[in-house]
């Protein structure tokens, strides 16, 4: 080759590398043949490199870890906003996009990163033109430095060899402290989501149950306190987004659930979804009446097709809200001013409808047969009927009150409302008037979880009789967009409230009365917002 010819054909490649979106940065697995997986060092690497591309984001801390890890989340936009009020001025959805909450299931965190890219410097780009997208790719970044082998941390899974454990810094389950808010990564998460208060919240994971025919499965939020959003994503979303996978990417995906028996005979026995507390994040975000989406790659799918799924998936739900745009911002709207006449506090599954689903036959492996399982594969694939339990119901339900009234000493429950997003108010004059009293009949403490034992209470609301609250009480109004969350939140027999977690086992005896009142009247008060 002449050098004239060479100088030519530098300059032809990099016009190309400026281009094209691989050359931006290419992710860990990419480079390695989808045999590894991203470390810490690795996403900031390649954030960086996407900035220094030119790519449109920016870059910003979610939260310092227990163990001194920074956790990025970057915001994409085309043009850039320079915040949430300008963002919201737009009129574009804005979509919260997480993954590697558990870091032993990468393919979210790679596939987040791969969307980054396209996004902003490929064949995707467009999509930013309707909407405005946050991302948090390595949620649990503690977790994700823990690498061991995979049969170690990661039982079961089809590669890669090494990842990191699900548990975080502090050895929580990160999925289950949306409640509680323990983990400086759940606090910082709550802080981002309360500023820019995003349509529709997607969180990445991968699912080690069941064998099945699917790449992917999926879930709405499940907590059976409906919303529009909620309504939608189940109606709408989810089941366009599925057709959508198998049409265009030739991947088969399902609603998210294990068979409760994998024996071949008793396959039959029915199809079942996971749980409907807001500990879960989509279902505490389905809760606070915005669009929810869960997604699940299928562990005994290959490291690349589980991230190449997961990254088809994305994709769909995010072309499906940029199109669904004025739709979206309609129903969240119209979530927020609802204003239902009770609150669901206790929840079952709902009687199944029969559907057909695909079943991996597989032979006994020694370690039983229910829905976890792990069992002997076949390659053979069947397709039966059978019940699909993929929804709850209430089992119980309480009156919604116009507010409730916490005494000046459970201040530190106002902490916690308020990092959760509830406007609380505080009374600074005396309020005399009618409330309910909730008097205990039981209590009950269950096996150490996430170092708490929960408390379940029994017992009911009186008859309204007088109550005076002195100047420094609390008042909580339901009149609010969280006020749903609120009285679920609050109610001493919900199943996952502040009496779940431990925060008034100091104020709870059998036969004496619950702390806090509620007034099933509008309460007239002098008060003034806490901050």
């Amino acid at each position: 080759m002449s050098e004239g010819r060479f100088h030519s054909g530098a300059a032809l490649l990099l016009a190309a590398l400026l281009v094209s979106p691989a050359a931006a940065q290419t992710t860990r697995p990419e480079r390695t043949g989808f045999r590894e997986t991203s470390s810490h060092a690795d996403v900031l690497g390649f954030l960086d490199s996407l900035q220094r591309a030119g790519a449109e984001i920016r870059v910003g801390t979610l939260a310092t870890s227990a163990e001194g890890r920074r956790v990025p989340y970057v915001v994409a936009a085309r043009p850039m906003v320079a915040g949430p009020a300008e963002a919201h001025r737009s009129g574009k959805p804005i979509v919260y996009l997480q993954g590697n909450i558990h870091a032993g299931e990468v393919e979210g965190k790679e596939a987040a990163q791969m969307l980054l890219r396209d996004l902003t410097r490929g064949a995707l780009s467009p999509l930013l033109d309707s909407l405005i997208l946050l991302v948090a790719p390595i949620y649990n970044a503690d977790g994700n430095e823990r690498l061991e082998r995979a049969e170690d941390n990661r039982p079961g899974q089809n590669g890669p060899a090494t990842v990191g454990r699900n548990l975080s810094g502090l050895g929580l389950n990160l999925n289950r402290d949306y409640v509680k808010m323990e983990a400086p990564e759940t606090r910082g998460a709550a802080a981002l989501l309360l500023a820019w208060d995003p349509d529709l919240f997607i969180d990445l994971h991968t699912t080690n149950g069941s064998y099945h025919g699917y790449v992917l499965t999926f879930a709405p939020g499940l907590n059976p306190n409906a919303s529009p959003a909620g309504d939608f994503v189940r109606d709408r979303l989810l089941p366009t987004v599925q057709d959508r996978m198998q049409r265009r990417h030739g991947q088969a995906s399902f609603w998210y659930g294990n068979f409760r028996n994998q024996e071949p005979d008793s396959l039959i026995q029915g199809w079942e979804t996971y749980d409907a507390r807001p500990r879960f994040g989509t279902n505490w975000m389905g809760m606070r009446g915005r669009l929810s989406v869960l997604s699940e790659a299928y562990s005994n799918a290959d490291f690349r097709t589980r991230i190449l799924a997961t990254y088809n998936f994305v994709r769909e739900v995010l072309s499906f809200a940029a199109v669904e745009r004025q739709a979206i911002k309609s129903l969240v709207a119209a979530s927020d001013r609802r204003a239902p006449d009770s609150v669901t506090v206790r929840s079952v599954l709902a009687p199944g409808a029969t559907r057909e689903v695909v079943a991996e036959i597989t032979r006994p492996a020694g370690a039983g047969a229910g829905g976890y399982a792990r069992r002997r594969r076949t390659g053979v694939y069947r397709t039966l009927r059978m019940p699909v339990f993929d929804r709850f119901t209430a089992s119980r339900r309480e009156a919604m009150p116009s507010a409730y009234l916490l005494p000046q000493r459970l201040g530190y429950l106002v902490a916690l409302l308020r990092r959760q997003g509830v406007a609380v108010e505080r009374l600074h004059r005396p309020w005399q008037g009618r409330a309910e009293r909730f008097t205990v009949d039981s209590l009950a403490a269950g096996p150490l979880f996430e170092g708490h034992r929960t408390v379940a209470i029994e017992g009911r609301w009186g008859a309204p009789r007088p109550v005076v609250a002195g100047p420094g009480w609390y008042l909580v109004r339901t009149s609010q967009p969280l006020g749903t969350f609120a009285a679920y939140l609050l109610e001493p027999a919900s199943e996952d409230g502040v009496v779940t977690w431990n925060l008034l086992d100091r104020e709870l005896e059998v036969g004496a009365d619950y702390p806090i009142v509620r007034a099933r009247s509008a309460v007239e008060a002098a008060a003034t917002t806490v901050p």
